[in-house]
């Protein structure tokens, strides 16, 4: 991946997350899976107010003029975070626990 392609996807995630933080109030994190290898964003927001499932589902969203990437979304409570953590509840295919990064909102506000 060149670094301009790896600057392009960051700014974008970046931009992502900013407005996920802005609208959600009580979102805590975004976990960034394979930010390394992948041309597509695949991202875990972790909401204490979201309904428990016991599952990460994750949700497809073509490329678009605002994300010109596939986006896979899918949210999931804390515990369920922590209970991925210790392969408890599986990730979608794909997703692995060996490369990922969490954004905070402070970050995003950064």
């Amino acid at each position: 991946m060149s670094q301009n392609h790896r600057n392009n996807i960051e700014g974008v995630v970046e931009k992502i997350a900013r407005e996920h933080f802005e609208l959600d109030e009580s979102l805590e994190k975004i976990i960034w899976f394979n930010p390394d290898d992948t041309e597509e964003i695949n991202l875990l927001e972790i909401n204490p107010i979201t309904p428990a499932t016991g599952d990460v589902m994750s949700f497809y969203f073509p490329p678009s003029s605002k994300v010109p990437y596939d986006l896979h979304l899918a949210e999931v409570t804390p515990e369920e975070w922590q209970k991925v953590l210790q392969n408890e509840i599986p990730l979608p295919e794909g997703w692995d626990l060996k490369s990922y990064q969490v954004l905070s909102r402070e970050m995003a506000a950064a």
